[in-house]
């Protein structure tokens, strides 16, 4: 089936990230992929999941419906439905991004709301803008949707991270096991030396990674504050509180103003194997509760094999945008 899809990629100067302290590069790609844009189209900026990167949207899957799969099938079904998607680089030497501003990983929530936004609003002025992603990508989408009303008009969150007691929790004995072996730097450095990874080194890496961007230590190993004690394996109450900060089960009751005039989408599987279906279930329970009008879309599936869903959200979240009143910008 022929694409109605154009795609170019870009340039931009993440300004935001030079000198970060993990040596990440500055300049960082941007996929731009339009379908019968005009002047008024909104902008969607879509984030990569955990081990992800921008070009992983762009993979061909021959086994699931893939995410251009699913933008082809929107334009299909809505010929007439236009838009803008920027899928901008943000992968880093954790293997990952939660796109908040870390003191070890860099500024990669100042990348998308000062440098990307910047690039976007000069290649195509001003415009709505909503953010969509699944998982760490859909962690991302809320914190940021929910932080910069001024900037973004809706999210999408698919099986992003939340209630963090059900989806972290579990790693930390394995992760406690494999960081008291080699130490948080020397883990890394093993990591990146080996050829392949066993599930727990994965696990490892991602909790490294989340304690990364939650707790920064720069007196500690690697610069990261780990969640448990390495002499006792027993949680670190003072950092474990730091993380819950960042829970959006924890934090969306302070942010419910400036969510109460955005389109507002969840989507997630109730088998999912990290339990996020119980974090977003709460977060839509949780606005419910405030009066936040949103709409939450459950599946008979896992985390994996997802991109399908973005079938039913991304037409939702043009067209909530293109309803909003333009208050801010």
């Amino acid at each position: 089936m022929a694409s109605n899809l154009s795609i170019q990629k870009e340039v931009i100067n993440g300004v935001s990230l030079r000198n970060n302290p993990l040596g990440d590069p500055e300049m960082r790609d941007v996929f731009l992929i339009e379908h019968n844009s005009r002047d008024d189209t909104p902008i969607l900026i879509g984030l990569a999941g955990f081990f992800g990167t921008a070009q992983s949207f762009l993979n061909r899957s021959f086994t699931n419906l893939d995410f251009l799969g699913t933008l082809d099938m929107i334009t299909n079904n809505n010929p007439d439905l236009p838009f803008i998607i920027a899928l901008p680089e943000t992968m880093t030497r954790l293997r990952g991004n939660q796109y908040i501003n870390s003191t070890a990983v860099g500024n990669y929530e100042d990348f998308i709301t000062r440098d990307l936004y910047g690039f976007l609003e000069k290649r195509y002025g001003k415009r709505k803008i909503g953010i969509f992603g699944k998982s760490s990508g859909g962690f991302g989408a809320y914190n940021l949707a929910s932080r910069h009303p001024d900037i973004f008009s809706g999210f999408v969150d698919v099986s992003g991270d939340s209630a963090f007691e059900f989806c972290y929790l579990k790693d930390f004995p394995g992760a406690f096991e494999n960081i008291k072996k080699y130490g948080t730097g020397n883990f890394l450095a093993h990591f990146s030396q080996s050829p392949s990874h066993t599930t727990s080194e994965l696990d490892t890496l991602n909790l490294i990674a989340m304690s990364a961007f939650y707790s920064p230590r720069k007196d500690e190993d690697a610069g990261i504050g780990l969640p448990f004690s390495l002499d006792t394996g027993l949680l670190r109450e003072e950092i474990w509180k730091e993380w819950l900060e960042f829970d959006p089960v924890r934090n969306v009751r302070s942010r419910l103003d400036n969510l109460r005039e955005q389109t507002v989408i969840f989507q997630v599987g109730n088998r999912d194997e990290f339990s996020l279906n119980l974090g977003i279930g709460a977060m839509s329970s949780i606005l419910n509760e405030n009066g936040i009008a949103n709409t939450i879309m459950r599946y008979d599936e896992g985390h994996f094999g997802i991109e399908y869903f973005y079938g039913d959200s991304i037409p939702m979240l043009l067209q909530g945008i293109s309803r909003e009143p333009d208050h801010n910008r």
